[in-house]
């Protein structure tokens, strides 16, 4: 091992050390559009992982750093027999409410770059799912069980993505994407990260979605006739560390707004984590049905207006003489 290389090794472990002392870091989306009549429903959910570690200029770290650059974008379609399924599925299982994945597809983008001061690395992965075993029917009336929403993966989830098999959650497999290309770094994480948390901390994370729905803000549309239940947690994992090392100082941060949104066909009320779908309370009917009336009114009255003034601007014309 030459000069170089023994002194790349320790700015590396520092590297790595900072990263694996940080919270679980995400912005994310997640999206549920819930259908009685076909009883399923659709889970959209982005999940944003971003790290920043930054260097002095003109140190070892910068020199080996400083020219990372590596991408992947890839995409596919899975049914529920392919692993990464199962595990996605096993995140959703509640103890009184069976939830099945009946299909999904993912798309997993990737990229590292780094520069004289600071290497950046963003990994998002987009979820579409379709699921069933949400609703069912109690006292006449149609519940649909949402207390799923706020899921962890926990573990791997593997998928093979135009032949690339990659897991796409935890961060440790993003890492080694990162340091793939430089074995002693590599070989250094193996090496002494191998046991630690960072392996085991997931992206796809929306524990921070958690609180009952009935405290989410709610919002019914009659003219589309859906319910929309939303909440916004703002710096939830908001996350900066920094170390000085012999006079140089360096630094990991982070920062979180995961968001996230329900909506379901007709008007529903929120218990806790239970959605009871019914008729809408009659003022909103009628509000709907008064101002449609209004505006038809409205309406009417312009027509009226325009035409006749067209009328009379007409019939002045056709009485009007010129001069010889």
């Amino acid at each position: 091992m030459n000069k170089s290389t023994k002194r790349i090794v320790p700015l590396t472990a520092l590297a790595l050390l900072l990263i694996a002392m940080a919270p679980v870091v995400n912005a994310s989306t997640l999206t549920v559009n819930l259908n009685p009549k076909t009883g399923l429903a659709k889970i959209d959910s982005v999940s944003t992982t971003k790290i920043v570690f930054t260097y002095p200029a003109g140190s070892m770290t910068a020199k080996y750093l400083k020219n990372v650059s590596s991408s992947i974008n890839l995409k596919g379609s899975f049914d529920n027999t392919a692993s990464g399924v199962k595990e996605y599925q096993g995140s959703l299982d509640q103890e009184d409410h069976d939830i099945s994945v009946k299909n999904m597809s993912v798309s997993y983008d990737y990229t590292a770059k780094g520069n004289a001061t600071a290497l950046t690395i963003n990994k998002m992965t987009d979820i579409t799912a379709w699921v069933y075993g949400v609703f069912g029917v109690a006292n006449g009336s149609v519940h649909a069980y949402l207390g799923w929403r706020s899921y962890v993966i926990r573990g791997v989830m593997p998928f093979t993505l135009e032949d690339h098999s990659v897991d796409i959650n935890l961060v440790g497999s993003t890492m080694q994407d990162t340091f793939a290309s430089n074995g002693v770094a590599a070989g250094f994480l193996l090496h002494s990260f191998g046991g630690w948390s960072i392996w085991n901390r997931p992206t796809l994370n929306y524990s921070a979605l958690n609180s009952p729905l009935s405290t989410w803000a709610k919002n019914y549309n009659p003219v589309t006739n859906t319910t929309t239940f939303s909440k916004t947690v703002s710096g939830q994992y908001t996350y900066t560390s920094s170390l000085d090392l012999n006079g140089q100082k360096y630094s990991l941060s982070a920062v979180s707004d995961p968001s996230g949104q329900v909506t379901v066909a007709g008007y529903a009320n929120a218990s806790g984590d239970t959605l009871t779908i019914m008729a809408p309370p009659f003022y909103l009917t009628q509000a709907f049905i008064v101002g449609g009336t209004v505006v038809a009114a409205l309406v009417a009255v312009g027509i009226f207006l325009l035409a006749k003034t067209r009328y009379s601007r007409t019939k002045v014309s056709a009485s009007t003489t010129l001069p010889a």
